[in-house]
This record gives C-alpha cells, sequence and structure tokens, in this order.
C-alpha cells in the first residue's frame, strides 16, 4: 500500500456521489486488489484529518492527529469514503522531506494486514446491504468508473 494523490478526471466522474471527499492534495491510501461482489478492484481510501468521534471504530483507522485535527475528533483513514480506482487516476503522493507524511507511510506499513482485513470487512458488509449513512455509493462508482461517457 502506498500514499497517492487522484488525478480531479476521477472526481470529474464521480461528481454525482456527494460523499467523495474531492479536497485537493488529500492524501489517500492505494489499497489493491480487494473483492466486491465477485470480482477484484482496487480502491482509495482517503486519509481524513476530522473524522467525528461518534464513528464507529470498524469505519476508520486511526492514525496520529495532525495539527488540524480538531479536539475530540479523529484522524484516520475512512473507510465509508473510500472508491474504486484505476491506475490511469492514481497520481503521485510527494513525501520527501515530509516528516509527518513519512511517519503516515511508515504506520500504514506495519498495520498493512489489518487495514486490508478491514477495508474487505467494510467492503463484504456494504456488499449484504449495510451501507453506512455518508457513505460513498461504490456500485455507482463501479460503473462510471468503467463508463465512457461524461455524464
Amino acid at each position: 500500500m502506498r500514499l497517492v494523490s487522484i488525478d480531479t478526471a476521477l472526481f470529474d466522474k464521480y461528481r454525482k456521489d456527494p460523499e467523495i471527499l474531492t479536497k485537493s492534495k488529500r492524501p489517500y491510501v492505494l489499497v489493491i486488489r480487494l473483492k466486491y461482489k465477485e470480482k477484484n478492484y482496487d480502491f482509495a481510501v482517503p486519509i481524513r484529518s476530522n473524522i467525528p468521534a461518534a464513528v464507529p471504530k470498524n469505519q476508520y483507522f486511526a492514525l496520529p492527529p495532525r495539527p488540524t485535527t480538531r479536539s475530540k475528533n479523529r484522524h484516520g483513514l475512512h473507510y465509508i469514503k473510500m472508491f474504486p480506482v484505476t491506475k490511469q487516476y492514481l497520481r503521485r503522493y510527494r513525501t520527501e522531506g515530509n516528516q509527518f507524511a513519512t511517519l503516515i507511510q511508515n504506520i500504514i506499513d506495519k498495520n498493512t494486514k489489518t487495514i486490508v482485513d478491514e477495508c474487505q470487512a467494510y467492503l463484504d458488509a456494504y456488499a449484504k446491504g449495510q451501507r453506512p449513512q455518508y457513505a460513498t455509493d461504490i456500485d455507482y462508482l463501479i460503473l462510471r468508473l468503467f463508463s465512457d461517457d461524461q455524464f
């Protein structure tokens, strides 16, 4: 798994899903080959600075807080905001000279199995109809990802 940025062209395709996080320069964790409804896809999981404290722990992987993380909120990988992605939309996320980004990458590297297992568990539950409030619409996003039309 690695930190990536996402090309804005993908967000243009996904614009009708109001739950997609499109903040420019946001880092995402690329999780490859997760199974969703019997097919394998790569997913991008956003790293968020302010996950509300009320969010159930199975919906995110906690990371050390950033300076922008508000009191009582969490910083981490927010599983319910993940979306399918293909290599053509991946962009390099630069970590050189950024101690915090390097720390995050090290934590992700040490917890790869946990993150993959938790992402897969989320997708399995989602496929069975357990879609949390504020989650991205994975079925719609898969259709959009592999569609050639603009809208």
